[in-house]
């Protein structure tokens, strides 16, 4: 066996598998400090607060075989004594963490909506503002939360998967800006933390400045499309 170390290797990490996921398969041994999802080679690498933690965590699962949804894990040392800077950029495209999350949608089958999105989004952590628009690429939303941790972990945790069954797959980045700028709360953008925004300013298309076409649906159309999104399960 590779000789003890405080960062563990985790295999036969299915897409399927969160960050919250993994978590909660190793909290009970100790203080977790880092978390990198490897998901090209459907790896982990979670680091211990110390070698002790690690070493009770994996005597622990020599004895029961460690399942999250189903799927078997297969846990090790690490040859990693440290998490670096390298190892944990493995685990996006290289891109500098940031609260906001540009993500784009593919096999959109439904419309997607800010509160479609927000339902999505939420539970990892307060999101402050979404925007969506339609450009090139797609359907695209910008995902502000109040915190950059909870990007992150969302990121993580949402990163390939649907938002329903078998279609509108996430597809999620860092965005390199700032702060969003939301103008109007209706159907394409929304500021949560400021709920007097006027809903529309006649003549004028919502969110301009992101968006290459103005808005993917009419006012209204959220009202025809959602009947048939109605009972449709929201999997992430």
């Amino acid at each position: 066996m590779t000789e003890p170390s405080k960062v563990i290797h985790v295999r036969n990490v299915g897409h399927e598998i969160s960050e919250n996921d993994l978590l909660q398969l190793f909290q009970p041994f100790g203080v977790i400090t880092k978390l990198v999802m490897l998901r090209a080679k459907n790896q982990a690498l979670l680091q211990m607060q110390d070698v002790p933690s690690a070493i009770n965590a994996l005597q622990f699962y020599t004895n029961v075989q460690p399942t999250i949804r189903g799927r078997n894990v297969y846990v090790q040392f690490s040859s990693h004594q440290e998490l670096t800077t390298m190892e944990q950029n493995a685990q996006g495209r290289g891109d500098e963490p940031n609260r906001i999350l540009l993500v784009t949608i593919h096999h959109m089958l439904y419309p997607i909506t800010v509160e479609v999105l927000h339902q999505v989004f939420s539970p990892h952590g307060f999101v402050e503002k979404i925007v969506t628009f339609q450009k090139s690429a797609g359907f695209q939303a910008l995902i502000q939360y109040q915190l950059r941790p909870s990007a992150v972990v969302a990121r993580s945790s949402l990163q390939g998967r649907n938002i329903y069954d078998g279609c509108c797959q996430l597809d999620i980045q860092f965005s390199n800006l700032d702060e969003l700028q939301v103008n109007y709360n209706n159907e394409r953008s929304r500021d949560f933390t400021n709920p007097n925004l006027p809903a529309e300013q006649k003549g004028r298309p919502s969110q301009s400045g992101y968006s290459e076409a103005g808005g993917m649906y009419a006012p209204g159309a959220r009202a025809v499309a959602f009947p048939q999104v109605g009972s449709t399960q929201i999997m992430v």
